[in-house]
């Protein structure tokens, strides 16, 4: 949920419209190019045909089991997994219909993501205008930080609606305080908790703003309105609650061992990422992107050149802009208490704020050809760097899955070190092969976050080789697909590849780990011969 009618109208700048709305040539061909870009944008959320990457994997891997019966349940997958239910009940319903292929699962996602943009609207038209509604839709459309999540199987796009949906309902409830609106209000804050853990401090921001309008009352709010909505994020306690059992196991025996907490710098990364991500041309977006947050925050058009900028912000992008960042700050301020990693796809929580300020700061450009040209220029830009981004290889799971065809055969064994190589690999190596991950030696479909660190910290890697060794025999193969930059596998996986060379000294590097840079999930795949 983001922010809602904080706003005097006298404070949102006219961005010229007579000079907008005239059908001359210039209009006519802006307005096509736009359309052009965007029907690109929406057709690239489609495009990804790359194998999926562990997160994408586990989400299949754990959407696709039963949700009741005597063995392994979804439910059961989540306790493991430390994540809440709502979207991988969301996508086992998709999987009932569409099957767990590729292009099926990631679709779910994209159709969300694409969804996300009516909510948007509405909420921008009410809290920033019309004009800046049209544009923080073209940007969201043409975001590389939105298209990369509406290609992968992850609930991102859906926390993405989730949090429009809810400002909606926020807006309603601090307009017209009716009962509709904050039973949607606490239906949207419980959903977003189930959606994603990161939404609580969302959620923890958003209260406290609405308290301290308590404690000083907004002209036309008085207390009722913010106490409103202060009891619909609330009551969303009750939508959560269903999950309680679940979510207080996994905090006591999941987490993310998988990294650390992040320091306070991570914020600015967080808007460099929301701004136009890693590549050439999103960097290049984000020096555009940074002047437009300034002047959303900040600016008041004077005439087509000049812009008048007040240092103690203009509302409502100053609340806007408050709201993105102290969402932020919590997410590290907690992380730091209580251990949890951060992640840039974890900062979607705070995303929808961003991108109302942004098109709030277009529209302080007045100039009609200088305001059609930087809309332009940052949606292709951001098309072309999204693309760029959500092009590279995820994973080298399918190069390592053409090798063991082209070199293994039936009865050879497939060590995967660390085991979180392992849901990607499920999906692509050959049937015949016997894959088990490191150090449980269980099957690779899922990672098993349980008590995970204290796990891999105590196991022993040589009797994990010798297992894989007795169970190959000394007609076939042993292969390790790992990598060492793991947390928790430091050296775990080199006991592991040690004891493996000791016993099979005929062993060769049959593809090597590729780099960060190309491809995001890389590891190196070892052959020892019998």
């Amino acid at each position: 949920m983001t922010d809602v009618a904080v706003r005097p109208v006298e404070n949102i700048p006219d961005p010229a419209g007579a000079g907008l709305n005239r059908p001359d040539r210039a209009v006519l061909l802006f307005k096509a190019a736009l359309f052009v870009v965007v029907v690109g944008a929406v057709a690239v959320r489609f495009s990804a045909r790359q194998a999926l990457w562990l997160d994408e994997a586990q989400s299949v891997a754990i959407a696709r089991l039963p949700l009741t019966g005597p063995g392994t349940t979804l439910f059961d997958g989540l306790r493991q997994d430390g994540s809440p239910p709502l979207y991988y009940l969301l996508l086992h319903g998709w999987i009932e219909l569409f099957g767990t292929g590729t292009s099926a699962v990631r679709a779910l996602s994209a159709l969300v993501n694409l969804a996300a943009a009516a909510p948007l609207y509405l909420l921008a038209r009410r809290v920033v205008g019309a004009r800046a509604a049209q544009v923080a839709v073209v940007l969201y459309l043409t975001s590389p930080f939105a298209l990369y999540f509406a290609t992968e199987t992850r609930m991102y796009s859906l926390v993405v609606f989730l949090t429009a949906t809810g400002g909606l309902a926020l807006e309603s409830t601090l307009r017209r305080r009716s009962a509709g609106s904050v039973v949607a209000l606490a239906l949207c804050a419980g959903m977003l908790a189930l959606t994603h853990y990161w939404c609580f401090y969302l959620l923890f921001t958003v209260a406290g703003w609405l308290f301290l309008i308590v404690l000083r009352p907004r002209p036309g709010w008085g207390r009722q309105a913010p106490l409103a909505g202060l009891g619909g994020i609330a009551a969303g306690g009750l939508v959560f609650a269903p999950w309680l059992g679940g979510f207080f196991y996994q905090l006591a025996h999941t987490g993310t061992p998988w990294g650390e907490p992040a320091t306070f710098a991570a914020i600015a990364h967080a808007y460099g990422q929301w701004a136009g991500g890693p590549t050439t041309g999103g960097r290049t977006l984000l020096f555009l992107v940074t002047g437009l947050a300034a002047a959303g925050v900040a600016g008041r058009a004077i005439d087509g050149r000049y812009v008048m900028i007040d240092l103690k912000g203009l509302e409502p992008g100053r609340t806007l802009f408050f709201l993105a960042t102290v969402t932020l700050v919590v997410a590290v301020a907690a992380g730091k208490v209580v251990g949890n990693a951060w992640a840039d796809r974890y900062t979607a929580t705070a995303f929808v704020p961003f991108l109302l300020v942004i098109g709030l700061g277009l529209t302080v450009i007045v100039d009609s050809r200088m305001f059609r040209g930087i809309v332009l220029a940052c949606a292709l830009l951001g098309l072309a760097g999204g693309y760029t981004d959500l092009s590279r290889t995820r994973t080298q799971a399918s190069e390592t899955a053409s090798i063991l065809e082209r070199l293994g055969h039936p009865g050879d064994v497939l060590l995967v070190c660390p085991d979180q190589l392992g849901p990607g690999l499920a999906r692509t190596v050959p049937a015949w092969m016997h894959v088990y991950v490191v150090p449980t030696y269980a099957p690779p479909d899922r990672v098993d976050w349980t008590d995970y660190e204290n796990r891999n910290t105590n196991a022993n890697g040589v009797i994990v080789a010798d297992r894989a060794l007795a169970e190959a025999g000394p007609g076939n193969n042993v292969f390790l697909a790992g990598s060492g930059s793991y947390r928790t596998y430091e050296t775990l996986c080199t006991q592991v590849r040690g004891r493996l060379a000791d016993q099979r000294p005929r062993a060769d590097e049959v593809m090597k780990q590729g780099m960060a840079a190309d491809v995001w999930e890389n590891f190196a795949l070892l052959r020892f011969q019998p």
